[in-house]
């Protein structure tokens, strides 16, 4: 940890020109951690096993991208290529350094090629995990550099691994997905569902993202906002419910839709909770889902 500490420091005020203001560790008891715009992910092998996932806000990542392009005829088209290459190569030149550091201490360790997700996104920490954090903060924007560990918890993006022993030995909780574009209901939902002992693996922001993400993870329990971009969670609804005829699909939604979410229920959506959520009402509607 303090050797990609240093190494990144030195990076960015060297190499790129930015003086950090503040590196802030955040240790002890982190349940979560909330991903920046565009992150970073690789993972380590050898005596030490662990993911390190590079998190940077937007506009830190295209100073640097200016930085080390600066040479080169990059097309307006390729902007947002060369702004993924940049956080995986920044990643990768910060990593070199670091791991020679400790090779010549005698701590051999291998790295997998950097996988880019270009989304805001929040993890969950299972029992079982720890997480530590650094944020490093510049006149230009702010980088977190997480570690997460053991690494066999997750896969390279970042979403919890569907085995009993990832989820916690005997906790036995749903994998829950929750999609809403709403950042404040996502997290009323993560802490509602985490309290009930549940655990909530992956988000979405639109239903066009909705029927990916289920195929990516295959979640016990969906919940899912009726209103939303790109397309509306009836159609998202359905979408996973032609694929997947076993899913299980909450809705989520106002007094105002009622009509609307009868819909989807006839559909095949297994039922609804109202706006502002309860936590008890979301307690009985899983309880009547699942039969508990």
């Amino acid at each position: 940890m303090a050797a990609v500490l240093t190494r990144t420091r030195d990076y960015l005020q060297e190499e790129i020109g930015l003086k950090v203001s503040r590196a802030k560790p955040r240790t002890g008891n982190m349940d979560a951690l909330q991903l920046r715009d565009v992150t970073a992910v690789v993972c380590t092998d050898g005596p030490i096993k662990l993911l390190i996932v590079f998190s940077f806000q937007r506009p830190l990542l295209e100073h640097i991208r200016e930085v080390v392009t600066a040479t080169l005829n990059v097309l307006p088209e390729e902007r947002e290529l060369f702004l993924r290459e940049t956080a995986a190569e920044t990643m990768n030149f910060i990593l070199g350094h670091a791991t020679a550091d400790l090779a010549e201490e005698g701590n051999d360790m291998r790295l997998s090629p950097p996988v880019v997700i270009d989304e805001e996104k929040n993890i969950l920490r299972p029992k079982k995990a720890i997480f530590t954090s650094i944020e490093m903060a510049t006149s230009h924007g702010t980088l977190d550099i997480n570690f997460i560990g053991p690494s066999d918890l997750f896969d390279q993006k970042l979403n919890i691994l569907g085995n009993e022993e990832a989820q916690g030995g005997n906790m036995h909780p749903l994998k829950v997905l929750i999609v809403d574009d709403s950042l404040l209901t996502v997290r009323t939902l993560t802490g509602m569902l985490t309290e009930l002992g549940h655990l909530v693996v992956q988000t979405a922001g639109s239903g066009a993202q909705a029927l990916d993400s289920y195929r990516q993870i295959k979640p016990d329990l969906v919940t899912m906002d009726i209103t939303m971009p790109d397309m509306d969670g009836i159609e998202a609804t359905g979408g996973i419910l032609k694929e997947f005829p076993d899913a299980n699909i909450i809705m989520v939604t106002s007094h105002g839709q009622q009509g609307m979410v009868m819909k989807a229920v006839k559909a095949g959506a297994k039922g609804y909770v109202l706006k502002p959520i309860k936590p008890e009402k979301l307690r009985d509607m899983i309880a009547r889902v699942f039969k508990t």
